[in-house]
């Protein structure tokens, strides 16, 4: 037996382990069939959306320091993925589609958060797509105070339906709509985990209940 059919072998019983590992652990969210709409007001049902597909989401508002940081890992994964038919990659914000908006269209009424945004992603512009949840529409101010509105529904919100407690959070479900993968917080060294944990749903538990 030559070392790389050895080293191939030994591969093939470690992914069959982990998946094994991976379908025995009880109880398994599900990705929720809760209605979106876009920047465009279109509404679409999350579960339908992502039905065998691998969903990957990014939870975050306006103005969220770690949530702007994130942001140049996020556009790197969905560049990376966007042409993949068998990957949704999209966010979820908690903040007023009217604001994310003029937000993204770099709106002079929210210049001083656009320029938080550029100088913590190191980006220029927002490209990736982002939806929101009906009820959940916080305001915030459009001057330079770190002033906070309330939702008209906070039990709307992501971090309620989701069971987070902190922005961003970042989540993966697999193709049979169960979530293997969700943390809070952003570190630099994320973008590597991340991308091992799609490869890992694109590729070898697709089958696993």
């Amino acid at each position: 037996m030559t070392k790389r059919l050895l080293l191939f072998m030994i591969n093939v019983l470690l992914i069959a382990l982990s998946c094994e590992a991976q379908s025995r652990k009880k109880p398994t969210a599900l990705l929720p069939a809760t209605d979106l709409y876009d920047l465009n007001g279109k509404h679409v049902n999350l579960a339908q959306l992502g039905k065998n597909k691998v969903v990957f989401i990014d939870c975050w508002f306006i103005p969220c320091p770690p949530c702007f940081r994130e942001m140049g890992m996020l556009h790197k994964l969905y560049a990376k993925y966007k042409n993949n038919k068998d990957i949704i990659s999209l966010t979820i914000c908690r903040t007023d589609s009217g604001i994310v908006k003029r937000f993204i269209a770099q709106d002079k009424s929210v210049a001083n958060w656009v320029k938080w945004y550029q100088n913590l992603s190191k980006l220029q512009n927002f490209k990736l797509p982002v939806y929101f949840i009906p009820g959940c529409n916080m305001k915030i101010s459009t001057g330079t105070k770190l002033t906070n509105y309330e939702p008209d529904d906070k039990t709307k919100c992501p971090d309620v339906l989701f069971t987070f407690k902190g922005y961003p959070t970042t989540m993966i479900f697999n193709k049979a709509g169960k979530i293997v993968f969700k943390k809070t917080g952003f570190l630099p060294e994320e973008e590597t985990l991340l991308n091992a944990r799609i490869e890992d749903s694109l590729n070898l538990c697709l089958a696993s209940k």
